[in-house]
């Protein structure tokens, strides 16, 4: 089984594959021009909001907090409501939250409305039974892989060595594959977490383990798209 990890990064988005116990990389501006590049089997997980609520927190996002515990759940933005992916710019998605929910949106949730709009028009697009593109989160992903919360943030030194032992144990070119993308990306263009992200989610499947999502049963959005994130165990 093909499986694909997909990070945004300031270039756009950065995937990676892992196929037949290879791992392959590749970064496009847009998901138009990504995704015809990709393995044409198996599952793409995607770090990025799929299914949007239209009236309150998504379900998946309360659960994976409550999955992470105290140390990474800040980690876990809410999602913008689906009827903020029309608003122009953050103030009026802010005054719009704060009208249909009664709170307002985080600037950081806002940076990431374009991709999530992004991924959104694509599926739309797609008959259900032609959707390979499901939720993931990092974060999710490596505590199912270590068994336990990581101690450390992923934006500090400790924590990226953290992770990348993590990857190590699923396999044996996750750090080559690392530096070989370091040397020929710019981080103005693709950041050191962006690529470990992306990593993580190509190779959460490793060992033999099983999907799960949270929650387990998932609730579908108003267009029919899932509300969930996936990990395996």
């Amino acid at each position: 089984m093909t499986h694909t990890g997909i990070d945004g990064c300031p270039a756009g988005w950065i995937a990676i594959s892992h196929c037949d116990g290879q791992l392959d990389w590749a970064i496009a501006a847009s998901l138009d021009r990504l995704l015809p590049t990709l393995p044409t089997t198996g599952p793409i997980f995607i770090d990025m909001p799929i299914g949007l609520s239209s009236e309150g927190d998504r379900a998946c996002d309360v659960a994976a907090r409550h999955f992470l515990g105290s140390a990474r759940r800040a980690s876990i933005f809410s999602a913008p409501l689906r009827q903020l992916l029309d608003c122009i710019n953050h103030q009026q998605a802010n005054i719009l939250s704060r009208t249909l929910q009664n709170k307002g949106l985080s600037i950081q949730s806002w940076h990431i409305v374009p991709k999530i709009r992004a991924v959104d028009a694509y599926l739309q697009q797609q008959a259900a039974a032609e959707r390979r593109l499901r939720e993931a989160h990092p974060e999710v992903a490596f505590q199912a892989l270590a068994g336990a919360p990581l101690r450390y943030s992923k934006k500090d030194p400790e924590g990226l060595a953290e992770r990348l032992e993590i990857l190590g144990r699923c396999h044996d070119q996750a750090r080559p594959l690392y530096e070989n993308i370091l040397t020929a990306t710019k981080r103005r263009d693709v950041a050191r977490d962006d690529i470990v992200d992306a990593l993580c989610l190509a190779l959460m499947p490793s060992g033999g383990r099983q999907l799960h999502s949270l929650p387990e049963v998932p609730p579908k959005d108003s267009t029919g798209l899932p509300m969930e994130i996936c990990y395996f165990v």
